[in-house]
């Protein structure tokens, strides 16, 4: 398969990027004339078509992408108030363009490079946004003293009124925590030289301060899934690694059996500060029942899902909760997958499934497929991110549209971007890439 470009094809990919840039803060708050911005979508496929002869460079993720986009569609139909799911499927159809615009832009190593330097620094600015914006959890005292030290300067913006909630922002960083100490490994084994070294010190300098708003957040489940993503890299990095993650579960299932079920779902049974507006106050107790309401509406909307964003309305109305006030905004289903079928119906499930089963699938043989060991190790960061996330996904969600939810697709984005250049049927195809704009 032949993905060369031409040199005007080659203008084009970074025009897009700049686009999607500057289209990107109206789609993440839409409503009003903002909603307008979604016009920039369609025009960057079509200008694709114009001047690469293609609206999007084909991935093993289309055919799921292609039914996941036709159930938003339909979803359209179910919702009860377009305005109330407009900011989720604005979110989607951004993020599906953002993951087609970055594998569209890195289908060379050196830009593939750039992507990656590109998305280190989206990371760096988000991490500085949740530390000035994040109203932190307050379940250990430790923790909750060192983030009020921590100013909040960045609120009222919409859906975050009050700052951003701790457990979002923890499940967003499931998902990123992994590349910067990945990519730095990866450098460091491309080329040693003081640059790399210079490098892998800021991004191992990143890691810790992402690591410290991990902590701050509280999430619970953003730590467990965490430590999964770590279990993920044991496995990778050798055999010796392999003894240790064995020895590590060992030592799990054996505090499991000393400790027990019961002083184990206590962790979960804390409740949050009540500070925290939306979404507090929901401990595990609550968490059950939540995803028992959640079980009833996808029974009653099995094939078009309730509507994107609307079960945080519709469940007060619909299906009652004892155990949770009326007045409290629960925000979603607290489960990735049962909130992914409330919104989009079995199909949507199965097609958001299929993407992430794709995902994983694609990082793993990067793995080890890629020559270059930036690819390599950027793909063994993406591979851990996608199934730390996808633990904290089983006691909490970042709804897709969500806003962190972009980071979602740009990881698919850059997975399939280093797998299209690690195949080696792409690569036995390829003729010479030739010189860049």
């Amino acid at each position: 398969m032949d993905f060369t470009l031409t040199r005007r094809g080659q203008r084009w990919t970074w025009m897009a990027g700049i686009v999607l840039v500057l289209a990107a803060p109206f789609l993440l708050f839409p409503g009003g004339w903002r909603t307008l911005a979604l016009l920039a979508l369609p025009l960057i496929f079509l200008g694709n078509r114009l001047a690469t002869g293609r609206f999007f460079r084909r991935t093993p993720y289309d055919v799921a992408i292609a039914l996941l986009l036709f159930m938003v569609l339909v979803s359209l139909y179910a919702t009860y108030d377009i305005t109330v799911s407009l900011p989720k499927i604005s979110g989607v159809l951004l993020g599906i363009t953002a993951m087609y615009t970055l594998v569209g832009f890195a289908h060379t190593q050196r830009r593939f490079h750039w992507t990656v330097l590109a998305l280190l620094a989206a990371i760096a600015a988000f991490t500085a946004l949740i530390l000035l914006g994040t109203r932190w959890g307050g379940k250990v005292p430790v923790l909750k003293e060192l983030g009020a030290r921590l100013p909040l300067i960045i609120q009222g913006l919409p859906g975050a009124e009050a700052g951003f909630h701790p457990n979002e922002v923890g499940g967003a960083l499931t998902w990123l925590i992994f590349l910067p100490p990945m990519i730095a490994v990866g450098l460091w084994s491309l080329r040693h030289s003081a640059y790399t070294a210079i490098a892998g010190l800021v991004l191992w300098g990143m890691t810790a301060i992402m690591l410290l708003a991990l902590l701050l957040t509280q999430s619970r489940s953003a730590w467990i899934g965490t430590a999964a993503g770590v279990g993920v890299l044991l496995f990778l990095a050798g055999r010796w690694s392999r003894v240790l993650l064995l020895l590590g579960l060992i030592a799990v299932v054996v505090i499991l059996v000393i400790v027990g079920p019961q002083q184990l779902t206590h962790i979960f049974d804390t409740r949050e500060d009540p500070n925290l507006g939306t979404v507090a106050n929901i401990n595990l107790k609550g968490r059950v029942e939540i995803w028992s309401r959640a079980l009833y509406g996808l029974q009653d909307f099995p094939f078009t899902g309730m509507g994107m964003g609307t079960f945080r309305h519709v469940v007060h109305i619909l299906y009652p909760l004892f155990l949770v006030s009326p007045d409290q905004d629960i925000g979603h289903a607290h489960n990735e997958l049962l909130q992914a079928g409330l919104d989009l119906g079995l199909p949507g499930l199965i097609a958001f499934m299929a993407v992430q089963i794709l995902g994983i699938t694609l990082a793993y043989k990067t793995f080890h497929a890629a020559a270059s060991p930036l690819i390599r190790w950027t793909a063994a960061g993406g591979l851990a991110g996608l199934i730390a996330h996808d633990v904290y996904g089983i006691t909490d969600a970042v709804a897709l549209g969500a806003k962190p939810g972009l980071f979602f697709w740009l990881l698919l984005g850059l997975i399939a971007a280093g797998w299209a250049l690690a195949s080696p049927i792409s690569n036995r195809h390829s003729p010479a890439p030739q010189p860049e704009a």
